[in-house]
């Protein structure tokens, strides 16, 4: 007995050895990255910091705010109520789940993560649903969708509609797959709510979560920015199309080279991106489930996000397929919209997404007003 101890200590202390250099091993090989390389890194580390700040921080730090003022302030469960049917009979989740669903398809890539995290955390769902609401609510935005990739990168504005239809599509096709076999939720709220906080507070809270969090997700855009531009004359060694493997760590640079290919493998390749999410962005969704002390299976996200990604290659493929033979060979309306394309800088709130954040702030005052006003009575 004592020489089978001995083994099975030996055998912890050599993985823990294992482990340690492994580790330093690592460290050393980035400290001599950093060293041997670092005017490339600095120019991907400036380009990521440069999409921050003019693209990143304008576009989505008021929805983060907003629909963090939502979740706080209990505003969150009269939109829940509005789309409750669809949420508890088709995707088979909790009422409470209705806002964070809604919201990730119109706030973009990590407004539905924040807002499942939120309800985690106010025990409003349980871990088990919110780790089924990250297969498909980690969605781009429609302005990012419509105008970034469609008008800017592929210079069709028809593209980017058929890429959001299959966006919206693929998620909602993940959805029903990850409730297959799943019992339809009870319609009364579940008793674990939590008490919704004043206005006021809510709002100031709303202000200072959303701050904490977009500066992780600033921070992993500019790690991600850094380490794409490194690989990138690695990369290239095996011909131009390998390029399109960067797409996986970084979304929007991604979508920017697969526009430099014609044709239809250009645009799967992009609505493939668009729908898998990249790493950076689901770095930044489980950064914050960590920062909230959540705990969540990142190898299960990632396999979903393939699914996703794959569900929507092919809804984009019958799209195209129907309607490209229609629209593609338009002429002007749909075809590439000017020679020189607008700069990626540009402000992405678009039409159909005022509209969107418009239609969800009615429902919002109109239902409290009503139930305010049947509370005072």
């Amino acid at each position: 007995m004592a020489v089978f101890a001995d083994l099975k200590r030996d055998k912890k202390f050599n993985s823990i050895l294992f482990l340690r250099c492994s580790a330093v091993s690592l460290a050393l090989g980035a400290a001599w990255i950093l060293l041997s390389d670092a005017e490339t890194i600095c120019s991907g580390i400036q380009s990521g910091m440069s999409i921050c700040v003019e693209v990143v921080i304008p576009s989505l730090f008021p929805f983060m705010v907003f629909t963090t003022f939502l979740t706080l302030s209990g505003l969150a469960d009269i939109i829940s109520r509005t789309v409750s049917p669809v949420t508890r009979y088709l995707f088979r989740l909790p009422r409470q789940a209705g806002a964070a669903v809604l919201m990730s398809f119109i706030g973009g890539f990590p407004v539905g993560g924040r807002m499942t995290a939120k309800l985690i955390q106010n025990k409003s769902v349980s871990p088990e649903d919110g780790q089924r609401m990250l297969c498909f609510c980690i969605n781009a935005g429609p302005s990012f969708i419509l105008t970034a990739v469609g008008v800017q990168m592929f210079g069709n504005q028809f593209i980017g509609i058929m890429m959001l239809c299959a966006h919206i599509l693929a998620s909602c096709t993940v959805g029903l797959l990850s409730s297959f076999g799943k019992p339809v939720p009870p319609k009364k709220p579940n008793s674990r709510v939590s008490v919704k906080i004043p206005f006021i507070q809510a709002l100031i809270q709303a202000v200072i979560d959303s701050a904490n969090g977009m500066m992780i997700l600033c921070s992993f855009i500019i790690l991600f920015s850094g380490v794409t531009a490194w690989l990138e004359p690695i990369v290239m060694r095996f011909g131009e199309n390998a390029r399109l493997s960067l797409g996986i760590l970084e979304v929007t640079k991604g979508c920017l080279q697969s526009s430099a290919f014609p044709g239809l493998v250009g645009e799967l390749t992009a609505v493939f991106l668009l729908s898998f999410s990249g790493l950076s962005v689901i770095a930044q969704v489980l950064a914050g489930f960590t920062a909230e002390g959540l705990s969540i299976q990142p190898v299960k996200v990632i396999l979903w996000r393939i699914v996703n990604g794959i569900c929507a290659v092919g809804w984009y493929f019958a799209i195209r397929a129907f309607l490209g033979k229609f629209f593609l060979k338009a002429e002007p309306v749909f075809l590439r919209i000017s020679q020189q394309r607008p700069s990626l800088a540009s402000r992405p709130m678009t039409l159909p997404l005022t509209f969107c954040l418009i239609a969800v702030c009615a429902i919002t005052i109109l239902t409290a007003e009503n139930s305010f006003s049947s509370s005072a009575k």
